[in-house]
């Protein structure tokens, strides 16, 4: 596990000096990682790709199942320089290496595919995964080119612009072009007059979980040397920030599902906005931030208890973001007495498979394969393997 960055005190509350370090990490939730990342790797299709095209979320299972074994530690290198100069084949780290290989490959083709009526650089391949599909596929390719080592933009763009085929590329080279893309992408379906993003990859129209899902694939690109435009970040700010409900008691702090629906607040978006801010390096350091940010950890402590019931709405999910809102937030005292419980509800849902049971109301889409990735990426967010866990 990575240094977490937090002060060691080897001394909890009712003094039976149990670590910070042993709260965040113990060994059932260990071995329920090691027990999904072996089912996620063994549920691979051909073509590296997880999931159902006909009605299912292919793209966000793919992505998330990716994310997932990158967090664990499987990951692919740049090559061995060769003594005439240039690069040998790729290298593969951890066990489960050629797969992320593959799924990687998969999404990075999506990315440049032309189709009648597929917006460029939009990463499509089936029903319902659309932007936030799309938002996990840019991240999951932004996580896997920090690994990939340096590339040349301006060659991959002169070589594709001439008619060379992009999948001839070494894959360092395939990812990077298809991150460009898919950030060009998403940048173009920003809402204009909002700052937010919708269900499609066309401006107009804006909700509060594809707006974060972008912030956080963009932060990651940018963190890879694409460039993004510092307006398009800072009009998403401020839309995720003017989503929260300041003004009614119940819902004090609370962040909501469109900027003008003040009253539709959830624990998952009100997460997921904070892990946003966390993202950017807000941490309440800023005035105009600090309220903001405490007001909705405290809409989320008053709710926890609600959505670590497997029949909550979006339980999943729910915990994804909180997760990682409670870790980022570096607040020892909630993250001791809240973490454990996060996390027991989360693996109480793991199989004997090492599958996690897909949970909730019937309209929660998504299979085994998407439960399974993101309650192991929600396992993994205070191991610190992955950049978008870590404090800025």
């Amino acid at each position: 596990m990575a240094t977490s960055g937090f002060a060691r005190d080897d001394r909890d509350p009712a003094g039976s000096r149990t670590s910070f370090e042993d709260v965040l990490v113990v060994r059932e939730q260990r071995r329920g990682v090691d027990r999904a990342l072996a089912w996620i790797a063994s549920n691979q299709q051909s073509g590296g790709m997880w999931g159902k095209k006909d009605g299912g979320t292919r793209v966000a299972d793919t992505a998330l199942s990716v994310l997932a074994l990158m967090a664990g530690g499987s990951a692919v290198g740049p090559g061995v320089p060769l003594e005439g100069g240039g690069l040998g084949p790729e290298t593969l780290r951890g066990p489960y290496a050629k797969e992320v290989q593959a799924g990687i490959k998969y999404l990075a083709a999506l990315a440049w595919t032309s189709e009648r009526d597929k917006a460029r650089g939009y990463i499509t391949d089936d029903s319902n995964s659309k932007m936030h599909g799309h938002g996990f596929a840019t991240l999951a390719l932004a996580e896997a080119c920090g690994s990939l080592g340096p590339t040349d933009v301006k060659r991959i763009r002169s070589y594709v612009a001439a008619g060379g085929d992009p999948t001839s590329l070494r894959l360092a080279d395939q990812v990077r072009w298809a991150l460009e893309l898919a950030v060009d992408c998403t940048v173009r379906a920003q809402d204009v007059e909002t700052g937010g993003w919708s269900y499609g990859p066309y401006e107009g129209g804006h909700e509060g979980s594809m707006t974060v899902t972008q912030i956080i694939a963009l932060r990651a690109a940018s963190e890879v040397g694409v460039r993004v435009n510092a307006a398009t970040m800072r009009h998403a700010y401020e839309y995720v920030r003017k989503s929260q409900n300041l003004a009614t008691p119940a819902y004090h702090g609370g962040f909501a599902y469109q900027m003008n629906m003040r009253e539709r607040v959830s624990y998952g978006l009100t997460a997921a906005a904070l892990t946003t801010f966390f993202g950017l390096g807000r941490y309440g350091d800023d005035k105009g931030d600090k309220d903001v940010i405490r007001f909705g950890m405290e809409y989320l402590d008053r709710n926890l208890d609600e959505v670590l019931e497997p029949d909550a709405q979006w339980f999943y999910y729910n915990l994804f973001y909180g997760s990682q809102a409670l870790y980022m937030s570096a607040d020892e005292r909630r993250i001791r007495e809240q973490w454990p419980r996060i996390r027991a509800a989360v693996l109480a849902q793991q199989q004997k498979d090492g599958h996690f049971a897909k949970v909730g109301p019937a309209n929660d889409t998504g299979g085994e394969e998407y439960s399974t990735a993101i309650a192991c990426l929600t396992l993994q967010v205070p191991m610190e393997t992955l950049p978008i866990f870590q404090r800025r």
